[in-house]
């Protein structure tokens, strides 16, 4: 019979697993996530991570559940937003109630740093970096690119993040040899967390994917420029709905949507094809990547141990 802990990792896996197909389906429709789905995954999962901090120590510190607020409060920043200093001194109830969430939200934080485990403080404030490094990589550019594009992808992986503060005890289920390696070396868990190894499967999974899939749709097209890794050919009659960005050319380059604007004005520069990148359902790899992980493990690190 499985113990507790197993019980939760695999509970939380399968919950998740299951929110994550269906935001898949909407990202693979729509390009868009609703928030609703990264809410139900905290609330379904929720409760295995509150059982799982009882069985880490919370039984004997119960000051330590305190420090999720520190989740709690970077989860709903990420979803609402921040009150303006000013229509909080002109009275604005909504920016009011915020303020107060999240300073009650860093209360809690003390408290459960003070007067809680201090091991379990340690989990929840890593996890809780990590939800603010993953905020950053959507927020943020680097070299002009945001590494998180969407921001469904943010959240999911701030999601992600405030559900895995731990590995977990998930043996029942692991194969292959990152996981022999994290059972050998405690610091993998903190170089490779079990959500960043998730997005990294998810990088690598993008990357093989669309590697392929784009010079092949471009022999098949009978273009075999040294651009065919990065885009292809759309005809511009069959622009209108595609999850592409259009790629103009003006006094610089830049994405834009097809919009009905767009497309008009190529047809008036007579441009019967346009040169587009594709809109990646990043969700759906992460989707995969999650899944990956949680049964292989990190497929970088052992892509390092094969070569």
């Amino acid at each position: 019979m499985w113990d507790p802990a197993s019980l939760i990792s695999v509970g939380k896996i399968t919950i998740i697993s299951l929110v994550l197909i269906g935001a898949s389906i909407m990202d693979l429709k729509y390009r868009r996530v609703p928030d609703k789905f990264w809410l139900l995954m905290l609330l379904g999962a929720g409760g295995l991570v509150l059982w799982e901090m009882y069985l880490r120590g919370g039984d004997e510190a119960p000051l330590s559940f305190m420090s999720l607020l520190l989740l709690v409060g970077t989860m709903l920043f990420v979803m609402f937003g921040y009150p303006e200093l000013g229509e909080v001194v002109k009275g604005n109830r909504q920016d009011i109630m915020f303020l107060t969430i999240y300073v009650l939200a860093g209360v809690g934080g003390a408290v459960g740093f003070l007067f809680g485990d201090r091991a379990i403080f340690g989990r929840v404030f890593f996890s809780f970096i990590f939800m603010l490094a993953y905020f950053a990589m959507y927020s943020i550019p680097f070299l002009g690119v945001r590494v998180l594009h969407g921001g469904a992808d943010a959240k999911c992986m701030i999601a992600l993040a405030a559900l895995f503060p731990w590995y977990g005890e998930i043996d029942v289920i692991t194969m292959g040899p990152f996981y022999d390696i994290l059972g050998d070396v405690a610091a993998m868990e903190y170089v490779f967390p079990f959500h960043l190894s998730a997005m990294l499967n998810a990088a690598v999974i993008t990357v093989v994917i669309m590697g392929l899939y784009m010079p092949i749709r471009n022999a098949a097209s009978g273009y075999f420029g040294l651009k065919m890794f990065s885009g292809y050919y759309v005809n511009v009659d069959r622009l209108k709905g595609k999850h592409v960005w259009v790629v103009l050319e003006d006094k610089e380059k830049k994405k834009v949507d097809p919009t009905d604007k767009v497309i008009e004005r190529l047809r008036r520069k007579k441009v019967k094809r346009a040169w587009c990148s594709p809109k990646i359902p990043f969700i759906v790899s992460i989707a995969v990547g999650f899944v990956v992980q949680a049964v292989v493990g990190n497929l970088v690190m052992i892509l390092f141990l094969m070569f």
